[in-house]
């Protein structure tokens, strides 16, 4: 199981969007389907699967209560300044249930001794970590960084696991600041790699004035890192100092308690490629991704307002591949007309300058069908997804990518992935904590690969799992009632639109948290019918105020039940 986790694992749990080390866009379409491009900002396969704090089934504070509820379990313990220490309040404990791939999480904040308790817990093996916005460095239990291999931490039903203390040690710090020049509002993520896990903490840097723009980025393990800025505002993003590549980078040493300070960026201005994108019977809605052809680390993208036209901005010199993919229906397409990245026509491009007429007409594209089935009968619910074959693209950088659609079983059990480009895909199929790969593979190297050709179908893609799933929408706290999608655009700037199912009536609420657990916006609390609804959230606060970058969580609650995802904001 362990390695079916880490394999199909990689693609499915990735639609999660977790944290900026793992980023997805990602775009619901008729009857369940998505279609989206991935991509990782943690080339280490390990940091891109470890799990993090990315679902706040519960984010209430919580005093120390004996047992669990009938069963469940339960972990507690205590967070404190090192080894018997004073306790810090509000710190995320998240716990993260193993060998499951519906990514079951719940977390809880610290209260003002350091306890905490985390209830209702499946039986199970968990991960439990901490997440933080102070100075200190979050870790594992047993003092493990996120990059380590964790102790697990076993929960019983009726009992509760406890003494699962944290002892958080001050980290280091990188501060400097980012210019933009002639821009009013200045506003960069900037991003820490580790040199050695490739895993990535990340700063923001903001200033309402045509200044250098101050940013901190804190709680880091001592070692080296290698800091890079992402902006979104048409300037060209680079490494410090002024470096083009990871390769090339210069790394920032780190000590424990101390600042590393002049951590400075100035961004010039990038080029600019604009086009537009058809596709025959219908609006697009779909996205455009531009990689730089030489080191596909920098990209940019771009997701439709209105219309057809698009323009990506913040382009370095040189040449540039551009994707266009299309929703359920209409098959991705590398320019000019190419299915894979060795085929794409290349661009140049030369800053500040613009390229126009780069334009794509989007075929319909072939399907995948099949059914999702066990001993007991169909499977509801089913998320299987396909992933082409040859879209893979690795270098020495903190990047890779790959094109992917996906979709989720009906009633009867049957899905169908529609908008494939002619090729070969993997594909796999996962339902609670049971996955595997075409055919009856537990890893995607060892699995067939599905052959497709536009506009025809590729029927009986079938897929059989055992009867152990069907108790798992039960474990989970995944209802029947409502189904919750992934937002889109993901990242988005500045709106995105979530989209939820009712399957009964009943008192909906829908709420933004950030990632430590603290409420940003109600966006619904009101009864609804039975139907399928879609709310937009333009990025602000309750107070109507703009919120920074940063990762955010939607939660949908029906009548008390709860299901919950991530999402990134970058500006």
């Amino acid at each position: 199981m362990k390695r079916v986790k880490a394999c199909l694992g990689l693609v499915l749990a990735l639609t999660l969007a977790y944290c900026v080390s793992a980023q997805v866009l990602d775009r619901p379409a008729p009857r369940e389907s998505r279609v989206g491009w991935s991509r990782s900002l943690s080339f280490q396969q390990k940091a891109a699967n470890a799990p993090m704090p990315s679902h706040l089934w519960t984010s209430e504070r919580t005093s120390r209560l004996p047992r669990a509820a009938a069963g469940t379990g339960a972990i507690s313990g205590r967070v404190t300044q090192e080894a018997g220490g004073a306790g810090i309040e509000d710190v995320v404990v998240a716990a993260d249930l193993l060998h499951c791939f519906s990514s079951y999480s719940s977390a809880v904040q610290s209260d003002a001794n350091g306890d905490y308790l985390i209830e209702g817990l499946p039986p199970g093996d968990y991960e439990v970590s901490t997440s933080n916005d102070s100075i200190f460095v979050d870790v594992y239990w047993n003092d493990k960084l996120p990059w380590e291999s964790p102790d697990t931490v076993a929960v019983v039903s009726d009992d509760t696991t406890e003494d699962i203390d944290f002892s958080l040690r001050a980290g280091g710090k990188i501060s400097g600041t980012v210019f933009l020049p002639g821009s009013f509002f200045q506003g960069a993520s900037i991003f820490a790699y580790d040199t050695l896990s490739r895993y990535v903490y990340i700063g923001w840097a903001s200033h309402m004035v045509e200044e250098p723009a101050p940013y901190v980025i804190k709680g880091l393990p001592p070692g080296t890192y290698k800091v890079r800025t992402f902006n979104g505002l048409g300037f060209i993003d680079v490494y410090w100092d002024t470096a083009s590549s990871w390769t090339d980078a210069d790394p920032v040493l780190v000590t424990a308690g101390n600042t590393t300070s002049s951590i400075n960026f100035v961004l010039d201005p990038g080029g600019v490629i604009q086009g537009t994108v058809s596709t025959p019977g219908k609006s697009f809605d779909g996205g455009i991704l531009a990689y730089y052809a030489s080191n596909p680390e920098w990209y940019a993208y771009w997701y439709p307002e209105r219309g057809e036209s698009y323009e990506l901005t913040g382009l370095r010199g040189g040449y540039w591949k551009v994707l266009a993919f299309g929703d359920a229906t209409h098959a991705f397409e590398w320019y000019n007309n190419q299915g894979t990245w060795a085929d794409a026509a290349t661009i140049l491009v030369t800053p500040p300058g613009t390229v126009s007429g780069i334009d794509f007409s989007l075929e319909v594209g072939g399907s995948i069908s099949g059914i999702c089935d066990s001993r007991a009968g169909p499977l509801v619910g089913c998320e299987v997804v396909a992933l082409e074959s040859s879209s893979f693209h690795r270098r020495d950088s903190p990047t890779f990518w790959f094109v992917f659609k996906s979709d989720s079983s009906s009633n009867d059990g049957t899905y169908s992935i529609g908008g494939l480009r002619t090729g070969t895909y993997y594909v796999g199929a996962s339902h609670g904590c049971e996955g595997m790969w075409y055919n009856n593979q537990t890893s995607m190297e060892t699995a067939d690969l599905v052959s497709v050709i536009m506009p025809g179908e590729t029927p009986n893609i079938d897929f059989y799992l055992s009867t152990e799933v069907e108790n798992q929408e039960e474990i989970t706290h995944r209802p029947s009632e409502f189904e919750l999608h992934q937002n889109y655009p993901n990242p988005f700037n500045p709106q995105t639109k979530i989209e939820y199912k009712l399957s009964k009536r009943g008192h909906v609420g829908l709420r933004i948290y950030n990632i430590l657990g603290s409420k940003v916006r109600t966006l619904l609390d009101k009864d609804q019918p039975v139907g399928s609804y879609s709310v937009s959230w333009d990025g602000r606060n309750d107070a109507g105020q703009s919120v920074t970058s940063g990762v955010y969580l939607y939660r949908l609650e029906v009548d008390g039940l709860s299901q919950a995802r991530r999402m990134l904001l970058l500006k």
